[in-house]
């Protein structure tokens, strides 16, 4: 019973751990690289953390906010 129940330690333990972690493309939470949505942003795809980022790529995009969006997206890295 012992071992039966630490091979399924090590199975829950290594799928938690398994999967390359990405920065989420707006936000930048970490996330496994299999969960992330991917958003088509600025005619390249996008990976993103939920449907909360995907939807303000989206609303960035439909009211022509893009270039903005780019250009404090790459102060905020020069400056974090």
């Amino acid at each position: 019973m012992a071992f039966t129940f630490s091979s399924l330690f090590e199975t829950v333990r290594l799928s938690f751990s398994a999967g390359e972690k990405i920065d989420c493309f707006h936000c930048g939470e970490k996330m496994r690289e299999s969960n992330a949505l991917t958003v088509c942003f600025n005619h390249h795809p996008q990976a993103v953390c939920c449907h909360g980022c995907l939807a303000i790529l989206r609303a960035i995009e439909q009211n022509n906010l893009v270039p903005e969006y780019m250009q404090n997206k790459a102060s905020q890295a020069i400056v974090g």
